[in-house]
């Protein structure tokens, strides 16, 4: 055997880009019915997940066993990454299903070949990549490096194709079927786990991976509250969640760990249910909680998973198909609206993870309960080398752990430089922007570009729409925090990830004193997100309100969300900004519900070319309003306004004159110019300019 530190990361890295091609295909399905708002048939690309099947046939099995298909599909595995250099979402699509597809054969082939060492091996393989994953998520600010950065794409491609050779190179001894095992352990293991149960059980396992602990900083998004108690912040906190799940792996090799007793099961299941039910710190430690138990069980489930029987390929079809299920439920959750049966599926996350724990609990205490070692062990490999390779695998474990920590710190010490630079002023400027969860109208990544655009406004406040990509189809991404941190802004997300919403963003130059999280009345439809927030301006205490009304078929909605952010407008203080999509066109009922209820006004009454964007204010001066194309960067426009907070809140005038000279106003008013002159009509150009008889100017 050659040198194990040398296997393990070479295992490792493999490890991390069969995660990071099971993260990257559901975003990348889920992109086109984002465009359309219903299913489009390329969500049947997900069967890449089922390839295993294939292995249930005798031929393909014999064929695959050959070194050399066994090498093409190792080839289209790593080749797979390239997905992220397409030309278009299309193709990405394609290549990216082959690579999952690939992936998955090669996996169920040499899990189930080989020696007991070289077995053991690939499965820590596959757990250590999910730590790596964690890790480099952490360096990147929740992003995956293999699909947000060309270089970084390329430069893991580079190193997986050279491990993905040296592989190629031992794949002559993975042909040959597994070796007996040890008197000892033929012995011990009394009765096989069924195959079903023990495909069922690693398909749960994996999705609820995958769902929660896909990045650190999810568990903070599913606890979330308003300021000044919003819960944990998911950095530094997220490195609780990194050390939490590496515990687990380290309980799980401990002798005396009760790693399948109904007590630590019982624990597991209480923690889920914590982390769904309770609030903000409550629900985070439940959080930690539930990734001991994840990771502790791991190397458990994949036990149970090889030994289950001589038909790798039905075990692990089952798996997948639980973890498909996982998936589709997931998304069916929040968009119901959208998908047939949704109506079922409508906000029942608890039953979700209530059946995954369920699943996942049946094998713990039916299973046998060898440790995966044990199973693994053969005549002809020695107990020590299992050993000093459970070592060398705990050292690289806390290496990583110490990685993780570090760029958490690095960052969050960043972070702190950044807040609070802003000059004191008596202006502030208004932003609100539908995202579409960070992907441009190409299935790109568009956070970069975004976030140069975002900079270019000058907005002192921005409410981002559509931006809880924590979602395990939406790749797991905390788009508020890479912004936060980005530019330099406080944030608030809400509400929480578990209330199916698609969720809102709040940036702002100046302190958060204050903000509570809302689900607006949403009888019929997807669920309403609401965000009412005291903001300190330079002393001055400002209210906002944010909201992404539902759709407007849904009229009873609609109705009910219009009445709901009336009484919060009317409730919030004298100086108060209303940022909201409301699906509905200026003098319609919800709109005059808000002017007349909400007892606010329209930053300008006379733009009747408006369906979903509206910003509207009470006692404060309203300065400029200005509307910028999206560039396809987005579906959606950005729309912005300037106020000047007055001295006397009560006795003020505001400004009525409209101009659209630049010229006739005070130069610190004015908007960047990077975005052109007034503009008249829509900017059809793919570039960030002025348009629809905007920027105005109020005198």
């Amino acid at each position: 055997m050659r040198s194990l530190w040398r296997e393990i990361v070479l295992e490792t890295l493999l490890g991390y880009v069969s995660w990071s091609l099971w993260h990257g295909l559901p975003p990348m399905i889920y992109y086109f019915p984002l465009q359309t708002l219903r299913l489009t048939g390329l969500e049947v690309f997900g069967i890449a997940f089922l390839s295993p099947i294939c292995l249930t046939m005798t031929s393909f099995r014999k064929l695959v066993n050959r070194k050399w298909m066994l090498t093409l599909l190792r080839i289209i595995t790593v080749g797979s990454i390239a997905s992220f250099q397409s030309p278009n979402a299309k193709l990405r699509l394609v290549v990216l299903a082959l690579g999952v597809s690939s992936s998955l054969i090669v996996q169920t082939v040499t899990w189930w070949t080989g020696s007991g060492l070289q077995r053991h091996l690939r499965m820590w393989g596959l757990i250590l990549g999910q730590i790596v994953l964690l890790v480099l998520r952490i360096w990147y600010t929740s992003l995956n490096p293999i699909w947000s950065y060309q270089m970084s794409n390329r430069v893991i491609l580079a190193l997986s194709t050279i491990a993905t050779l040296d592989r190629i190179s031992t794949d002559g001894d993975c042909n040959k079927p597994a070796r007996k095992k040890t008197t000892e352990s033929a012995k011990r293991m009394t009765h096989r786990p069924h195959w079903l149960l023990a495909g069922a059980a690693f398909g749960s396992l994996v999705f609820l991976t995958h769902w929660i602990f896909g990045e650190v900083s999810l568990v903070s998004r599913w606890a979330v509250s308003g300021h000044p108690h919003p819960g944990p912040d998911p950095n530094p906190f997220g490195g609780a969640i990194l050390l939490g799940f590496v515990s687990g792996l380290m309980l799980s090799t401990c002798s005396w760990f009760p790693g399948t007793s109904l007590i630590w099961w019982v624990t597991g299941v209480a923690s889920a249910a914590g982390l769904l039910y309770l609030p903000t710190w409550a629900a985070a430690t439940s959080g930690c909680m539930l990734a001991l138990f994840t990771a502790s069980v791991w190397p458990q489930v994949l036990g149970h998973l090889i030994s289950s029987g001589p038909s790798p390929g039905k075990t692990m079809t089952i798996a997948m198909i639980f973890y498909i299920l996982g998936i589709f439920f997931c998304a069916w959750c929040t968009a119901f609206k959208f998908v047939p049966g949704g109506v079922y599926a409508r906000e029942r996350s608890d039953v979700l993870l209530g059946s995954v724990m369920l699943i996942i609990g049946l094998n713990m205490l039916f299973g046998p309960k060898e440790s995966l070692d044990f199973l693994l062990q053969t005549k002809s490999t020695p107990k020590v080398l299992f050993r000093k390779s459970e070592k060398y695998m705990k050292l690289f474990l806390w290496l990583l752990v110490g990685v993780g920590l570090l760029g958490l710190g690095l960052r969050h010490k960043t972070y702190e430089r950044k807040l609070g630079k802003t000059a004191l002023a008596t202006e502030v400027s208004a932003a609100i922007w539908p995202f579409r969860f960070g992907y441009d109208n190409e299935g790109w990544s568009s956070l970069e570009r975004s976030a140069q655009l975002l900079n270019q406004t000058g907005a002192d406040f921005i409410t981002i729409l559509e931006s809880d990509a924590s979602k395990p189809y939406m790749g797991n991404n905390d788009l508020t925090m890479w912004l936060g941190e980005k530019l330099g802004f406080y944030t608030d997300f809400g509400p929480s990830t578990r209330d199916h919403t698609w969720g809102i963003m709040v940036l702002s130059r100046y302190p958060i004193v204050k903000s509570k999280h809302h689900l607006l009345p949403s009888p019929e439809g997807e669920i309403a997100p609401a965000i009412s927030l005291t903001v300190n301006i330079s002393g001055k205490l400002v209210d906002f309100v944010v909201t992404h009304f539902g759709n407007h078929e849904d009229d009873l909605d609609r109705k009910l969300q219009a009445i709901a952010i009336s009484k919060l407008l009317k409730c919030s203080s004298n100086q108060v900004v209303f940022l909201g999509y409301i699906t509905s066109a200026p003098g319609s009922r919800d709109y005059r519900q808000l002017i007349e209820h909400g007892n606010v006004k329209d930053i300008d009454s006379t733009d009747q070319d408006r369906w979903c964007e509206y910003i509207m204010y009470r006692g404060l001066i309203r300065l400029g309003y200005a509307r910028i194309s999206h560039a396809e960067l987005s579906d959606s426009e950005i729309q912005m306004a300037k106020f000047r907070i007055p001295d006397d809140p009560i006795n003020y005038r505001d400004n009525q004159k409209v101009v659209t000279d630049h010229r006739e106003v005070p130069e610190k008013i004015h908007f960047n110019p990077r975005f052109g002159s007034y503009k008249e009509g829509h900017n059809y150009e793919n570039n960030h300019r002025f348009h629809m008889s905007t920027p105005k100017y109020f005198l």
